[in-house]
């Protein structure tokens, strides 16, 4: 069997993902309050890794508006409110709303079909699911959701709202595994469903609302449960 392996700009990204989300649970959860000054080299050096995917890391934390970060100076973590999360969720009703209508007419039977298995396994697994098994299952859900968005953003057949809408993607993979519990995520694979139905049946409006309101309903509950430093 031939061994997949990554190439060194796949290595830099998921190393550079790795240590964003290991920086905003920092934020999240207090450790790295407004104001605090981050360095690319103390940072580096605590994390054990070079200075490359922290600098990545922290530019790409800089557009998401967790650190401010001027030429020539240090970044330093931005005061980051539950009014953020909000404005963070209208941009993603707006992208994806209109990523779900696009796509409705054009997403593929196999994509369809691969999202759909995933869904029923999910929802399978989930019934049975205790505490030895809800990590491994919140971890699967992680990534099940960051392919469902993914892929309906890539079927949308626009290359710059697919990039508009990946921009917000990794804050909220950050968001899910902070705020959210298996328990809490049986509401939102039922959302997910009815998505994946309108996409089924080709209904470009329904898509569209159906997915509108799934994030509406996790707008609200990551605004409710931002930690209030």
């Amino acid at each position: 069997m031939k061994t997949l392996t990554l190439t060194g700009a796949e290595q830099r990204t998921r190393l550079s993902d790795s240590v964003y989300e290991t920086l905003l649970e920092a934020i999240l959860v207090g450790k790295l309050p407004p104001g605090t000054v981050v360095s690319e080299v103390s940072l580096a050096r605590q994390l054990t890794v070079s200075r490359t995917p922290v600098h990545d890391a922290l530019r790409q934390l800089s557009k998401d508006g967790l650190v401010l970060q001027k030429a020539n100076h240090r970044a330093v973590v931005a005061k980051f409110t539950p009014e953020d999360i909000f404005d963070i969720f209208e941009m993603r009703k707006l992208l994806e709303g209109e990523a779900a209508h696009r796509a409705a007419t054009r997403i593929d039977r196999q994509t369809l079909s691969a999202l759909r298995a995933t869904a029923d396994s999910l929802g399978k697994t989930q019934a049975k699911s205790n505490d030895a098994h809800a990590a491994d299952w919140l971890a699967r859900w992680i990534d099940f959701d960051e392919d469902f968005h993914s892929q309906i953003a890539k079927a949308s057949g626009s290359l710059r709202l697919w990039q508009d809408i990946n921009r917000y993607r990794l804050l909220h993979r950050g968001l899910n595994k902070q705020a959210t519990t298996v328990e809490s995520l049986k509401q939102a694979l039922q959302e997910h469903v009815r998505i994946l139905e309108a996409l089924e049946e080709r209904n470009p409006d329904t898509a569209a609302k159906a997915m509108i309101e799934h994030i509406q309903e996790w707008q609200a509950y990551f605004v409710n449960h931002f930690p209030r430093n």
